[in-house]
Parts: structure tokens; sequence; C-alpha cells
């Protein structure tokens, strides 16, 4: 005899026509244990899964087994693109579970399908399997540990046993930022403490969500995604690194932002990072990356505090020799992205030029200054003042060290939140 579980069904979907799921049923096998869910897609979408008992999740190691009975032995189908037609995931409880047999009421499983234009909040890659990118529908759900900070970043053994040494090696973790329709004011009022006179406040609207990285990308992270050249393996932001060297000469006429759009140079850091992802990833626009830093804030840091020590590194709270620091040591802002504040300098596309006071929607910069480009963020060489949210650095894009500060620059990626077509 089989026992039918409860379970939850949620559709979502926006931009387009939300991709529903039609026939669900779930059931178990009280001698075999494997829990077997049908159902069916009306169109390709991706779809999400969490297993919950009185309503709390069992967490995803724990259903990370599920298989989808169609397809060859290997990764769960959850938080995959998912072709339209009928599908039946299979599940063995984990031997960790205090039981394998459900009672009635005790378990249900709860799926949600997701548009290809507006994909789950969160995109994971792996190295072991560049293009397979799996998605997520809270951070509670990735597998692994999940993201956790600690409490105490002086407390070596506290790091060393941190859940997510995964997410700054292995694999890349991005957020999906809420953006689109959004009208924001980007820079600095003139009551800003400390503020400089190329932040004039303005209103900007963006158009659209965009992934964005939850770290600067790290050494272990580039040697294992960009090029194994690069044999320094570390959780420390990659360094040292001009914006010509990840992006491509843009004195030659081509991959210039905004001139030449999102193009870059096949074998720049991006280009082969594009290469093995099948991800149209770039640097963040200065608009997307002020949005993505403030979270919603208004204040000098994401946190609107005045004392921002714990979302900022600076001179006075790193006293270190290096010229970085292991990122995700501090706590991250409302969207979860880390390190946001006094870490590295962090490229972004534009060419350097003053604000306008106008509105403006969807920016991409100012032009005809292609030698010079904006960097934001700051490092821990600076004083908590310079690694405001709305703080500008103007270097030249072949620049990769600031000889003052002894810093770098490093990058932090994003694309769109829109599935490429080869995915389709």
């Amino acid at each position: 005899m089989k026992m039918t579980l409860p379970f939850l069904l949620v559709a979502c979907g926006a931009y387009a026509a939300s991709p529903e799921i039609e026939n669900f049923s779930v059931e178990q096998n009280p001698n075999t244990h494997i829990v077997r869910v049908a159902f069916s897609l009306t169109e390709k979408a991706v779809v999400t899964l969490d297993v919950v008992t009185n309503g709390v999740s069992i967490g995803a190691d724990n259903y990370s087994n599920f298989r989808d009975a169609a397809a060859p032995r290997g990764a769960s189908p959850a938080g995959r693109v998912i072709a339209a037609g009928p599908h039946v995931w299979t599940w063995r409880p984990s031997r960790n579970l205090p039981k394998k047999v459900f009672d009635p009421g005790e378990v249900g499983v709860r799926l949600k399908a997701w548009s290809l234009d507006a994909p789950p909040d969160y995109m994971v890659l792996d190295s072991a399997s560049y293009s397979n990118a799996t998605f997520y529908a809270s951070v509670e759900d990735l597998p692994d540990g999940g993201i956790k900070t600690p409490s105490n970043p002086t407390n070596a053994e506290e790091i060393a046993a941190l859940a997510s040494d995964v997410y700054r090696t292995t694999k890349l973790v991005l957020r999906k930022i809420p953006a689109a329709g959004v009208k924001w004011r980007m820079g600095s009022p003139t009551s800003e403490a400390d503020r400089i006179s190329d932040e004039t406040p303005h209103y900007v609207t963006l158009t659209n969500d965009y992934y964005v990285s939850i770290y600067p990308v790290t050494y272990w992270q580039y040697a294992k995604f960009v090029t194994t050249s690069d044999a320094t393996y570390s959780i420390y932001p990659k360094n040292w690194t001009s914006y010509v060297s990840y992006r491509g000469d843009f004195g030659t006429g081509k991959y210039c932002w905004p001139e030449n759009g999102h193009d870059v140079a096949p074998s720049s850091s991006l280009g082969l990072l594009r290469k093995k992802t099948g991800f149209r990833f770039d640097f963040l626009t200065e608009a997307e990356w002020e949005y993505a830093c403030r979270a919603g804030t208004t204040g000098r840091w994401c946190d609107n505090s005045s004392n921002p020590s714990n979302v900022a590194w600076s001179s006075s709270s790193f006293s270190g020799t290096v010229n970085s620091i292991q990122v995700g040591l501090k706590q991250p802002n409302a969207w979860g992205l880390y390190d946001m504040h006094g870490q590295i300098y962090e490229w972004v596309l534009d060419q350097y030029g003053s604000y306008g006071s106008a509105s403006v929607i969807a920016p991409v910069g100012a032009t005809g200054n292609i030698t010079n480009r904006v960097a934001r963020g700051g490092t821990c060489r600076r004083p908590y003042k310079n690694t405001r949210s709305a703080q500008r650095y103007n270097y030249k894009g072949t620049d990769f060290s600031d000889t003052v500060y002894g810093s770098g620059w490093g990058m932090r990626i994003s694309c769109p939140a829109s599935l490429p077509d080869w995915m389709r």
C-alpha cells in the first residue's frame, strides 16, 4: 500500500506567462521508503523543491538525492531548467532523518515553477560542471551548509569552521537583485559627512533585475573558473588586475563600454569565464553597483550606521600586512552581498565622468573618457570614510595597483536575471 502525502504547490512567474504545474501527486511506498513525486509542466521552467515537516524545511542536504526517473543517474533535477511535459521524481529519505516512513500530515513536498525570464533569487555555478547552473529560492536552501558568517571574525577556529568555504572556492553564488522599475537616489546628499564633490545626488531607475556574485571573485574561484594558469588558491579576492585584463583592450576600438556594449575580448578574464559557463558575465554598471550595495538604504554604508565596523573593513579595523582580507568575514547587506565596503577596489563598467542632477533611466555612464574608469568599494587600506556607498574612484583602466595605499583591483561579476538562449 502506498500512502498519499500532503504537498504544497506554487507557481511563480513574471515578465512572461507563468509556467504552471499540473497533475501533481506525492506518495510513499512504506516498504521501500521511496517517495514518488509526479507532475506536469505547461512550459519549460526552473523548478525548485523543498521538503518540510510541520512547515519547517528539513534542509537541502537531506533531500539532495531526488532523482528524475527518466533521466540518467546524476545530479538532482531540482533547481534546474525542466522541459515541459510529465515528470516523475523519486526520493529515498536520508539516513540522517529520524524516520524513513512518514505518517499522513507529517511531511510535505513543495514545488515552485519559475519563468525563465524571472528565475529564482540564487544561482550557483559549480566548477565541476561549469554551465550546469542550479537555482535556489532562498539562501537557506543552498546545500553544503549554506552561507554562514562568523559571529567573531577574529576567532581563528570559527573562521576555519565556516560551513560555506565551498562557495568561496569551487562554486560561484550569485544573488538576484530586484531592480526593475525601482526609482532610487544615487550619489550622496550635500549633508553627508566626508562626501566628495563628484557624488551629485540624482534619481535613477533601472530597467532590469540582474544577478551579482555575493563575494568579489576569489583567487581560488579565478583559478577554477577563469584560467588554471593562475595557480594561487586562497579565499582572498583576486587582486592586482587591470580593467583591460578583465575585459579587453578598449584602446583598440573594441571592448569599450558603453560604445561596444558588453563585448569582451575572448582571451580576457571575462571572455574565458563566458566561454566556460555560457553566461554573459561582466562588471556591473556604476548605477547597478551602488543600487546593489545600498540594498534599499540611503546612509553612508549599507547598514545605515554611523559606525560601519559590522559591514566594512578599513585601515582602522585591519592592521595586517596583506592588501585584502578573506571574503565573507563581515555581515552582508540586506540582499546577502558581502564585502561591499573596504575589501578591495571593484572595477565597474563606466568611464569616469561627473554626474548630472537630472533623473536618468538605466544609465551607462560617461563617454569620451575611455582611458579613465570607475572603481567602487574602497579597500581595507583606506579609512572608513573612503568606503562609503557613494564613494567613487577614478583610475586608468590599465592600472592594476594603487601604490599609495598598497591595494589592487578585483571584480564582482554580474549577468542578466533572464536565462540565456542556450538554456531555453
